[in-house]
């Protein structure tokens, strides 16, 4: 399994000399494992990374596109109506994503797409994309299998999640190769963490982004995130400016994302949803603080495994 961040930042894209070494696109990631059918691509939001996301699938000729929304607001979801598969003809998109308010993905993108917000009304584009809603988080899973495709099936199909994982020819449930799970996230809206679970190599990959720095860890999400091989989770603050003026922004910090990693057994931690004003600088010095939580926690092998995700990058979980 391997991790494409194409969209790191958090907010509001941006575009400056001073950060190029992260980028500026907005929250959106590919994963990409041998458990998707050949002509299938796996993302995670729809954030501007979306749309040199979409380039990419186009070259390599994806014709199916599973989309999981973490959440609807606007950094999340711009770039579905700039993205090439949203207009491609033959091209198939199923978007998964929970119901918040009464408002699922099919009313997010219609309202997105209609006038006067955006030219191009989601009619057009209706037939080539296929909503499902998310209504119970945590009570059902995603299985994907390279033949069988793609299906929601109860949790309890599947084994505990925080579970130690052995390496498996078999897949990791008989159910699918490749199983997606759900949790909910400290944030204002409905937010959904999604954990990876690659069944023939045992490999685990978890997306924890704007979720709120926390004194306590409950139960459920500590045995989503257990062991994972790696976290990407949102760090977009110093513990000063979070203390300073930012509790309640639905967002974390290095060093709380550190005592995750810590806690919950995490052998890489990434950290994303950096802020649109923080330059290259300024998020090496988020890094540095997660770094030196965990020197002085006692795990300083662990500290040498941070790092920032950058978009465009590629990691092998």
């Amino acid at each position: 399994m391997r991790i494409q961040t194409y969209g790191t930042r958090g907010s509001s894209p941006i575009a400056r000399p001073q950060s190029l070494r992260y980028g500026g696109n907005t929250t959106c990631i590919r994963v990409k494992s041998a458990c998707l059918p050949a002509d299938t691509a796996l993302l995670v939001d729809a954030g501007t990374g979306i749309v040199p996301a979409s380039m990419d699938l186009l070259r390599e000729g994806i014709r199916h596109v599973l989309l999981l929304m973490t959440h609807y607001h606007h950094d999340h979801t711009q770039g579905f109506p700039l993205a090439p598969h949203t207009f491609a003809p033959g091209v198939q998109i199923e978007v998964f994503g929970p119901r918040e308010h009464g408002v699922g993905p099919e009313q997010t993108f219609a309202t997105l797409m209609q006038a006067p917000f955006f030219p191009v009304d989601f009619a057009h584009v209706r037939d080539r994309v296929t909503c499902h809603d998310l209504d119970g988080i945590g009570s059902q899973a995603l299985v994907i299998h390279p033949d069988q495709g793609a299906r929601l099936v109860p949790t309890a199909m599947a084994e505990d999640p925080g579970a130690p994982r052995t390496p498996s020819s078999e897949g990791s449930a008989p159910e699918g190769c490749l199983i997606v799970r759900m949790h909910r996230t400290a944030h204002p809206e409905h937010t959904v963490s999604y954990r990876f679970e690659e069944g023939p190599t045992g490999r685990v990959a978890v997306l924890l982004t704007d979720h709120e720095h926390t004194d306590i860890l409950p139960e459920s999400l500590r045995a989503h995130l257990a062991r994972a091989d790696l976290l990407i989770q949102d760090a977009q603050y110093t513990q000063e400016q979070y203390l300073a003026s930012r509790v309640g922004f639905g967002h974390g910090t290095g060093a709380y994302a550190a005592r995750v990693m810590h806690d919950c057994q995490v052998a890489r931690l990434a950290l994303t949803h950096h802020d649109p004003m923080a330059n290259d600088t300024d998020i090496d010095a988020i890094v540095e603080e997660a770094r030196a939580w965990l020197r002085d926690h006692g795990a300083p092998e662990l500290a040498e495994h941070v790092f920032g995700a950058a978009d465009y990058q590629e990691v092998r979980v």
